[in-house]
C-alpha cells in the first residue's frame, strides 16, 4: 500500500474454485494469479487499513477535467498524493492539467508524433489531391479543340467560362455524394474488419461486437472528415478547373481547334554523340509540357513518400521485436522465498534442451529501528537507503557496461571489482533530499571484500518485476556475492533453449523440477512473445491493407496521366511513323518516358518518405536524429512506380501502335 509503513498482513484462507478467468497478459508477465472473491470477503479476512479501492475514471469534459479532479478530491477526502495522472494520454490530447510537464514526454517541449502524424495527412490528401486535380485538367485540356470550335461559331468568352465550370461542377456534384455514401458504408466495413483482427480483452470487453459498438458510442462527429473530404475535393477540382477553363475561353479559336504547341527551349546546347536515340527523344518530350511533367512526377512522389511512411509507422508497431530483445530467456524461474539452490541450477543448466542459461542473485539490506544495517561497510549509506548485494553471470556481468576495458572485465571475474547503481535521487517540497553517490574507480568495503567501483549501471536489479527499493546496489559475480552475504542460493534463472528444442516436454520437465524446489515457479516468454507478435501481425496487416489502398489510388493517377498523355499524341505518333519510325523504336521511346517518371519520382519520394520516416522515429525517442535509410521500403515503391509506368504506357501504346498511320494523322481526340 501507498505510504504504509505496517509489517504486511499475511494470512491464509480456503476458497472453493467456480470458475477460471479469461488470460491476464499482466497477471502473466509478472507471475501473479489473480482470483475474484465475493463480496464481504475482504470485510472478513483484512484489516481496515487495507479497505481501500482504486478506480480508473475519464471525464467527460475534457475542458474542465482538472476542476472535476479537484472536485472530487475535496468531496472525497482523498490526498492529493493518492492521484494518478495518465500524462502521457492527456498531453498527447492537449488537455491541462496540474501536473503537466513533469513528464518525459513533454521534456522535448516539442510534439513530434504531431508533426509525424500531420505530415502523413497531408501527404494523404495531397495524394488523393492530385488525383483530382489531374483528371479534370487532362479531362478539360483533352476538350480544347470544341471549345476553339464553339468560339468560331459564335462562341462568347464568359459562355465557355461558364460552360466549362458548370460541366466540372456537375461531375463533382454526382460524384461528392456518390463518394461521401461509399466513405460511410466502407469506413463501417473496415471498422468491422479492423475490430475482428484485435482482441476485446486488451480493450477490456468480451465481445468484438461489444467492441465496434464501444468505438462507435464514443467516437466523435464524422460531420467534420466529411465536410473536410468534400472541401479537399473542391479545391484541388478548382485548382485544375480554373487555369484550364480561363485557357479555353482566352485562346483565339484557330489556336484552340489546331491544338496547343510547345516549344522546347533548349539552352547551352552542345553538340554531341547520341549513344541511344529513344532515350534522348523521350528526355526531350519531357520537356515538351513542363507543367503535365511536373504533376506527373510529383503524383508519384506523393504515392512513394506515402508508401515509404506508412511503411515505418508500420514498423514502430512491433513491440514484440523489442521485447523479446529485452528477454535474458525464453523461459523465467523464480524463488522469492527460499531461493535456488546452486545443484538445482546446475540441473537445470545441464538439461540437454537447454542452450545456455542467465541467474540472478539478489539480497536487500535495510536499517533496523536502532539505525544499524546488518551487513560492515564503509559505504556512507543515508538511513532511508537500502543496500543491495546482487551477482550476475559472468557474461551478463561483463557485458553489462559496453564501455568496460579488458581489466575491469578481469576484475569483476575474479571479485575484486564491482558495478555500483546509485540511489534515485528525489526532492520533498522542492528541497533535494541527500543522497549517496559512488562514482567510478572509487573503494568501498562490503563485508570482507574490498570492491573497485568499474561501472555505474542506470538499470537497478529486480526479482520478478518487483519495485525497486531505492539504495546503493553492488553487482558482482556469484563468488563475491556468497563472501559477502553468506548465501549460495539464486533468486532467478533465465534459460534459453536450443532451436530444436520441444517445448511441451521442456515445460513438463520445468513443472516437475519446480515441485522438487518448493517455492519455484517459472514463466514462459515464449507464449508471450508469440502472443504479442500475433497481435503486431493483425495489426500489420491492417497497415499492409491502408498501404495498398494508397498504393491504388496512386498507381491509378499513374496509369491515368500517362495514358492520357499517350492519347493525346496520336496524331504526332502517326506522323512519326510516317517518317519512318519503326515500331519497336515508337516502344522504345514511350517506355523510356515511362522510365524516367518512375525513376525521378522514386529519388524524390524516397527523400521525403525518409524525412518523414526522421520524424516519426523521433516521435517515439523524443530525438530528431538521422537514423537508417529505409533503403528496403524505397526500392519497394520504386519498382512498384516504375512497373506502373511501363504497364500504362505499353497497354494503350500497343493500340495505337497497330493503328493505320493516316488515320492516327488525321484523328480528332
Amino acid at each position: 500500500m501507498r505510504n504504509d509503513r505496517s509489517e504486511a498482513y499475511e494470512y491464509t484462507a480456503d476458497f472453493t474454485l467456480c470458475g477460471i478467468l479469461e488470460n491476464s497478459y499482466l497477471g502473466y508477465s509478472s507471475g501473479i494469479v489473480e482470483g475474484v472473491v465475493g463480496e464481504g470477503t475482504a470485510n472478513a479476512l483484512l484489516p481496515e487499513r487495507y479497505l481501500l479501492y482504486s478506480t480508473d475514471f475519464k471525464t467527460k469534459s475534457t475542458e474542465q477535467f482538472q476542476s472535476i479532479v479537484n472536485e472530487l478530491q475535496e468531496e472525497l477526502s482523498i490526498d492529493e498524493a493518492n492521484i494518478q495522472y495518465n500524462s502521457i494520454l492527456l498531453e498527447t490530447l492537449g488537455i491541462a492539467y496540474e501536473k503537466a510537464g513533469t513528464t518525459d514526454t513533454e521534456s522535448t517541449g516539442f510534439s513530434f508524433m504531431t508533426v509525424a502524424c500531420v505530415m502523413v495527412g497531408v501527404l494523404v490528401l495531397l495524394a488523393a489531391g492530385l488525383v483530382i486535380y489531374n483528371i479534370l485538367k487532362i479531362a478539360v485540356s483533352k476538350r480544347v479543340r470544341e471549345y476553339g470550335t464553339l468560339r468560331a461559331i459564335g462562341g462568347e468568352k464568359k459562355q465557355l467560362y461558364r460552360l466549362v465550370t458548370m460541366q466540372r461542377l456537375l461531375l463533382c456534384g454526382i460524384g461528392i455524394p456518390v463518394g461521401v455514401i461509399l466513405g460511410l458504408l466502407s469506413s463501417q466495413g473496415i471498422l468491422t474488419a479492423a475490430m475482428s483482427f484485435l482482441n476485446p480483452d486488451l480493450f477490456m470487453v468480451s465481445t468484438t461486437q461489444e467492441l465496434t459498438a464501444t468505438i462507435q458510442a464514443n467516437s466523435s462527429s464524422k460531420i467534420l472528415p466529411l465536410v473536410a473530404s468534400v472541401g479537399i475535393t473542391l479545391i484541388f477540382a478548382g485548382i485544375a478547373l480554373f487555369p484550364a477553363a480561363r485557357y479555353a475561353s482566352c485562346v483565339s479559336p484557330t489556336v484552340a481547334m489546331s491544338g496547343k504547341s510547345a516549344k522546347v527551349k533548349r539552352r547551352h546546347r552542345k553538340a554531341k554523340k547520341t549513344r541511344n536515340f529513344e532515350a534522348f527523344y523521350a528526355r526531350l518530350n519531357l520537356k515538351r509540357n513542363r507543367g503535365r511533367t511536373a504533376i506527373t512526377i510529383l503524383s508519384m512522389v506523393m504515392s512513394i513518400t506515402v508508401f515509404v511512411t506508412l511503411q515505418s509507422f508500420s514498423g514502430l508497431l512491433d513491440a514484440s521485436a523489442a521485447l523479446k530483445d529485452s528477454h535474458l530467456g525464453d523461459y523465467s524461474v523464480t524463488n522469492e522465498t527460499m531461493g535456488i539452490a546452486a545443484a538445482s541450477v546446475n540441473e537445470l543448466r545441464e538439461n540437454k534442451m537447454v542452450d545456455s542459461l542467465s541467474t540472478t542473485m539478489l539480497t536487500v539490506y535495510q536499517f533496523d529501528e536502532s539505525g544499524t544495517i546488518p551487513v560492515d561497510t564503509d559505504i556512507p549509506l543515508q538511513t532511508w537507503e537500502a543496500l543491495h548485494i546482487a551477482a550476475f553471470d559472468d557474461e551478463r556481468l561483463t557485458s553489462a557496461i559496453s564501455t568496460l576495458s579488458e581489466n575491469d572485465k578481469v576484475d569483476l571475474l575474479n571479485g575484486t571489482a564491482c558495478l555500483v547503481k546509485n540511489p534515485i535521487p528525489f526532492s520533498v517540497a522542492g528541497q533535494e533530499i541527500e543522497n549517496t553517490e559512488l562514482s567510478v574507480n572509487d573503494e568501498i568495503q562490503v563485508g570482507k571484500q574490498t570492491l573497485r567501483v568499474a561501472g555505474i549501471v542506470d538499470e537497478p536489479v529486480t526479482i520478478n518485476n518487483e519495485g525497486f527499493v531505492n539504495g546503493v546496489q553492488i553487482i558482482v559475480c556469484d563468488a563475491a556475492y556468497t563472501a559477502i552475504t553468506g548465501q549460495e542460493q539464486y533468486a532467478e534463472a533465465y534459460p534459453t533453449l536450443t532451436g530444436d528444442a520441444d517445448t511441451e516436454q521442456f515445460e513438463t520437465w520445468l513443472d516437475e523440477w519446480c515441485s522438487r524446489n518448493t517455492g519455484s515457479h517459472w514463466l514462459s516468454y515464449l507464449q508471450s512473445d508469440a502472443e504479442l507478435a500475433e497481435s503486431f501481425t493483425q495489426i500489420n496487416m491492417l497497415c499492409c491493407g491502408l498501404i495498398l489502398f494508397i498504393e491504388f489510388i496512386g498507381a491509378l493517377n499513374i496509369i491515368n496521366t500517362v495514358y492520357t498523355n499517350i492519347h493525346t499524341r496520336i496524331s504526332e505518333i502517326g506522323m512519326q511513323r510516317a517518317i519512318g519510325m519503326s515500331k519497336r523504336s515508337l516502344y522504345k521511346t514511350f517506355l523510356w518516358e515511362g522510365a524516367y517518371y518512375g525513376l525521378i519520382a522514386s529519388v524524390f519520394g524516397g527523400l521525403l518518405g525518409y524525412i518523414c520516416s526522421v520524424f516519426i522515429e523521433a516521435a517515439v525517442n523524443n530525438t530528431l536524429q538521422f537514423g537508417t535509410v529505409p533503403i528496403i521500403s524505397i526500392l519497394e515503391a520504386a519498382v512498384v512506380s516504375v512497373i506502373a509506368c511501363l504497364v500504362a504506357t505499353a497497354i494503350p501504346l500497343r493500340s495505337i501502335a497497330r493503328t493505320d498511320i493516316v488515320k492516327s494523322i488525321v484523328m480528332i481526340e
